[in-house]
């Protein structure tokens, strides 16, 4: 009797370990796309208007924990909002792109996601669904207010089970509900509180090709039409970390060149407009220490992208 109650704890416990184990990164299962807007002054009248996918693509193991790799595509248009004459740089015209490399590493483990923003290697939090009615969200790496708290508590449907929907405190203008393993009404990584000089929306949530976000439908990702060989070019930008500045080389004299910089949660920091250029000079100025992405559009050549790294 003695062994065989033995055996049978001994069986429970692996049972539990093997659930617990299980529940490592689920909320990334099943081939999750996000589709995002954004509509962003860069700055306004002008307005660059982008609907961009978030995407997972392969494992990374850092600090002994499993994460999951988040790439980015999208496509978009810059446009003048005012009457003309249109401001230098505020070129019109449609543009596509994928970022060669990862945005982001991102981990579940239970009802928690972590995310490192590259290059860091440390993770932060970035959403806590373990959430009742009353409490408050905590801060995390997109979340900067201490006064939203849960209203109340609905689902919706997956196949892969029920996930919660948190409604928010009237106080959060911005963004309204969280979405379990999703995001929240703005987003997936992008800011919770009201950012500056841009807007985003969710406008679709898919696991394998099949849309259950605000609607189940066709998948929520985009077909970009564009050779891979096009949209992963970078172009030669040294030095790369750089303190104080740095050349970004076009390889030959371009026209109209329209340079975008954002930081790591898509925002628009920068726009520089050349009219004939070889290369740019990139200066830190203002800018924070950390990771930035850069586009490049112009009439005459494909959309460019690629990454560059300020330190102090």
């Amino acid at each position: 009797m003695i062994k065989t109650s033995t055996f049978i704890l001994f069986s429970l416990i692996i049972l539990i370990n093997l659930k617990v184990y299980s529940q490592g990164n689920e909320y990334f299962d099943h081939n999750p796309v996000w589709l995002i807007n954004s509509v962003c002054g860069v700055p306004a009248p002008c307005i660059a208007n982008e609907n961009y996918n978030y995407y997972v693509n392969g494992d990374t193991v850092v600090n002994s924990n499993t994460y999951k790799k988040i790439f980015r595509k999208g496509t978009g248009s810059i446009s003048w909002l005012n009457p003309p004459p249109v401001a230098p740089g505020c070129i019109s015209g449609n543009y596509s792109y994928a970022t060669p490399t990862p945005q982001y590493f991102i981990r579940s483990s239970g009802k928690q996601m972590y995310l490192i923003p590259l290059p860091d290697t440390s993770e932060v939090l970035l959403y806590d669904f373990n959430l009742e009615a009353g409490d408050t969200l905590p801060l995390t790496y997109n979340n900067f207010e201490t006064d939203i708290f849960v209203t109340s508590i609905d689902s919706f449907y997956t196949p892969y089970g029920y996930r919660k929907k948190f409604l928010l405190s009237p106080n959060s203008v911005w963004t309204t509900f969280l979405l379990e393993g999703i995001g929240h009404e703005r987003g997936f990584v992008e800011f919770v509180s009201t950012p500056f000089d841009c807007g985003y929306t969710l406008d679709c949530f898919s696991l394998n090709d099949t849309a259950y976000f605000p609607v189940q439908g066709p998948t929520c990702e985009l077909t970009l039409n564009i050779p891979l060989a096009i949209v992963d070019a970078e172009l030669l930008l040294a030095p790369n970390p750089f303190s104080e500045e740095s050349i970004l080389q076009l390889g030959s004299i371009v026209s109209n060149v329209n340079l975008i910089l954002y930081d790591v949660r898509g925002k628009i920091v920068r726009q520089i407009y050349k009219e004939q250029v070889d290369q740019i000079i990139i200066s830190r100025e203002q800018l924070s220490s950390g990771v930035y992405f850069y586009k490049l559009t112009s009439p005459t050549i494909p959309l460019r992208n690629g990454k560059m790294i300020i330190i102090d």
